[in-house]
């Protein structure tokens, strides 16, 4: 079975299905009102004279468009309201999800060797993608099963129950968390919440139900008050019942969704982990050890069957439901013979993971060995052990050996896609990154302090006045760090400062709101301490904004982009000229890679801009414009771009930079690049 799926093919697929989603939602409710009309009407005329019974006379008799009317206007209301109230719970996107159920966010820097394992899973996994780290959280259950929850990868986490360290070895980890990651780029996750949203809405009408059937009289009235009231009781009563039917015929219709959206996408997904990881071996064994321990593989959190669709296998165990159709996952038998063909059937027993003889790898064995303390104040304990790639594939970048426009496609089309040589390359790049600058990167200490120490000036006056602002601005503690880092940045190897980036996100998404506030403020005044503002000092502060705000602030909701390059030609000018004079020796060769890249988008009535972008203003406009591309539109952009930087064959840091910027700002993660120190 092919995993191969274009990204961006990918996320307008997952727009499609929001479309269908809708679709199914609204017939759902109609379905509803339709019920709930007819069930009203019969209570209606059961207590229409003579009393006592129903028949299709005396419900013909009590239907009236007033009553279809406020009934379908009251089950819409109601469908609306708690849809959107179940939507701004959310609001804080991943971590929401995961806290909802009773996960635990891991700390970065965890010396747990079964902590460490998934942690640094979950890294390789990310820089080889070019995604940011997402944090990993854990959850408190015996089963084996995980999930990846969040809007974009932003704001996404993945979590893990505790069984699934205990029982997995790292292949069959691996598998589960290539896996989830495939939610995470094809899109599925946004679709994943939305699902939620508006099926609480369906399954709210059944609570309002249940809370009628349970609600009793309250006593001290009058008997004549009592016998009178004996009769609206009743009716209530029936009302009740009558909304707890259409609530569990809505959890069907709910369920039936759910099905259709999720099972065609979990298939999918195990595709794509066996893509990624070139071992098909390591997520079978995963599926067939949840298949083992079926009668015990279970979320029993109550919240957890809302969100089955999110997991990596059934909530309630391996074993099939009574109606098939209704399952948010395809049959365990079924996804395990998909990667695995020779499967005899058989699901061996399953012996807890910590009784087992297993060497770690290399990267959690020295991770776990590492103890030097960061913090003055907070001393963490974080250890060593280093990601991101450089994939073979760029490797022909400085070579020359293929011609710059088919470089950019081939670049362009690895967007989204991740590759076992990818994987495995990550594990070099944990071996290049300075220990200093690994372990600093998971503290929360530490990271604000390597990050403050990019930025840093080599004018010595300039340095002074930086270290000032610093000490003055900065979080106590933080300030005192910076020194060893700067050091240690002579050794960090060529286009890795935005990989240090990427590693530091769950370190910078642990600090209280306050502590980020300071952060991003004293960032800001550190940029702006030599009077202007640089492309790398652009392209941090817009990533660190980016990745970030959705954590702190609650997701924005942004709709699919639908502009073409057409419509956006100026926007993209900008962006085009931006790359050229970044990367080229003088105007005339700037002007000359523009108009290449330019002409393979046929971008033709619009200039290079020579002039200087003052304090990147121009192009920050430009991107935000830019973002409203339709999902299509952006690989050939993105090609334009990497043509651009490619024209005199080589890429610098500061091109390779920019480069992933702009991918970030798009929402497309751009695998790294192969760099050369200009």
């Amino acid at each position: 079975m092919s995993g191969t799926m274009d990204f961006f093919e990918a996320q307008a697929a997952a727009h499609r299905t929001t479309l269908r989603l809708v679709g199914l939602f609204i017939g759902a409710v109609f379905a509803l009102i339709a019920l709930t009309v007819f069930l009203v009407a019969a209570t209606i005329a059961f207590n229409m004279p003579p009393s006592g019974y129903i028949s299709l006379e005396k419900i013909f008799y009590a239907l009236s468009p007033g009553l279809i009317l406020g009934i379908g206007g009251s089950v819409i209301g109601v469908v609306i309201v708690a849809s959107v109230f179940r939507h701004l719970s959310l609001s804080q996107g991943g971590r929401a999800i995961a806290e909802s159920l009773g996960g635990r966010q891991l700390p970065p820097n965890s010396k747990n060797r079964d902590e460490r394992r998934v942690l640094n899973v979950v890294e390789e996994m990310a820089i080889a993608s070019g995604l940011p780290v997402p944090p990993v959280y854990v959850i408190d259950e015996d089963g084996i099963n995980a999930f990846a929850a969040g809007y974009s990868p932003d704001d996404a986490v993945i979590g893990v129950t505790r069984g699934t360290l205990e029982m997995l070895d790292r292949d069959e980890l691996q598998g589960v968390i290539g896996h989830e990651f495939s939610h995470i780029l094809n899109g599925d996750m946004r679709l994943n919440i939305r699902l939620m949203s508006v099926l609480f809405g369906i399954l709210v009408i059944g609570i309002i139900g249940r809370s009628l059937l349970i609600s009793r009289p309250r006593r001290g009235f009058s008997q004549s008050s009592s016998s009178r009231r004996g009769g609206g009781a009743a009716q209530v009563a029936i009302l009740g019942i009558a909304l707890l039917m259409v609530g569990y015929i809505g959890t069907f219709f709910g369920n039936l969704i759910k099905a259709a959206v999720s099972r065609q996408r979990e298939f999918l997904a195990d595709a794509s982990a066996v893509q990624f990881t070139r071992n098909p071996a390591g997520l079978a064994g995963a599926l067939r050890k949840i298949g083992s321990l079926s009668a015990t593989s279970k979320v029993r959190d109550g919240r957890a069957e809302e969100m089955s669709h999110m997991f990596f296998g059934p909530v309630g165990g391996g074993r099939s439901q009574l109606f098939s159709g209704l399952a948010t996952h395809p049959p365990l038998a079924d996804r395990i013979r998909a990667v695995d063909p020779a499967w005899d059937g058989k699901f061996p027993a399953v012996t807890p993971r910590a009784h087992q003889e297993e060497v770690a790898s290399d990267t959690d064995r020295k991770f776990a060995a590492a103890s030097q303390t960061l913090n003055p104040l907070d001393p963490l304990n974080p250890g060593s052990a280093v990601l991101d790639g450089l994939p073979p594939a760029a490797g022909a970048v400085l070579g020359g050996v293929m011609a710059a426009g088919v470089l950019a496609d081939s670049a362009a089309g690895r967007i989204g896609q991740v590759t076992p040589d990818d994987v495995d390359e990550a594990h070099v790049i944990i071996e290049g990154i300075p220990k200093p600058l690994y372990e600093a990167s998971h503290d929360p200490y530490g990271a604000r302090a390597m990050i403050y120490s990019l930025l840093l000036a080599s004018d010595q006056d300039l340095l002074n006045t930086q270290m000032a602002l610093l000490k003055e601005r900065a979080e106590p503690g933080v300030p005192e760090l910076i020194d060893d880092l700067r050091t240690a940045q002579k050794q960090l190897p060529a286009g890795q400062r935005l990989t240090l980036l990427q590693l530091a996100m769950p370190a910078l998404k642990s600090l209280s709101e306050a502590q980020f506030r300071r952060f991003i403020d004293t960032l800001a005044a550190l940029i702006r301490s030599d009077g202007s503002i640089h492309a790398f000092e652009w392209v941090l502060h817009q990533v660190l904004l980016k990745e970030l705000s959705p954590h702190f602030e609650g997701v924005r909701r942004r709709r699919a982009g639908r502009q073409s390059l057409g419509n956006l030609a100026p926007a993209i000018a900008t962006l085009l000229s931006t790359v050229a004079r970044t990367g080229q020796d003088d105007s005339e060769a700037a002007r000359a890679a523009y108009a290449a890249a330019a002409a393979s988008i046929e971008l033709d009535d619009v200039s290079f801009e020579a002039e200087p972008d003052p304090n990147m203003a121009r192009l920050s406009s430009a991107m935000r414009q830019l973002r409203d591309l339709h999902p299509l539109a952006q690989p050939r952009l993105l090609k334009a771009c990497i043509q651009c930087v490619l024209h005199n064959g080589r890429i610098l840091d500061a091109e390779r930079d920019l480069l992933h910027g702009v991918a970030a700002a798009l929402d497309c993660p751009l695998p790294p690049l192969v760099t050369e120190h200009g």
